[in-house]
């Protein structure tokens, strides 16, 4: 359970900040457009971040069933963020903090039970 909610949360977060790498989404999360350089590490941190859950995802098993892991992950990120930005742009600071509080908490109980 706890590294599908790494996967899930590195894969949540990188949608949100392609999501913030878009003209339309940037008025809904920030209220204004964000300047050329803020939009290209926006779209960058995102597929990296993206990329990363891919890395995890591949070097944690077989590479076939990891990558059909990382896609079932990938279609509830994608899911959660679409309806985070549809119904609760109000609040999507607050959810990216905590998707990424929860990330971080599910990656150290991760790295803390695999190593013992």
């Amino acid at each position: 359970m706890m590294f599908f909610l790494l996967i899930w949360s590195l894969s949540a977060l990188g949608f949100f900040a392609l999501a913030s790498s878009m003209s339309k989404h940037q008025k809904q999360i920030f209220g204004h457009e964000l300047d050329a350089g803020k939009t290209r590490a926006a779209a960058a941190c995102g597929w990296v971040l993206l990329l990363i859950a891919l890395l995890i995802c591949i070097l944690s098993g077989s590479v076939s069933n990891m990558i059909s892991y990382w896609l079932g992950a990938l279609t509830l990120a994608a899911l959660f963020t679409g309806l985070c930005l549809s119904y609760l742009e109000a609040k999507i600071k607050k959810i990216a903090i905590a998707t990424a509080l929860t990330g971080l908490t599910a990656g150290l109980i991760y790295l803390f039970c695999s190593v013992l």
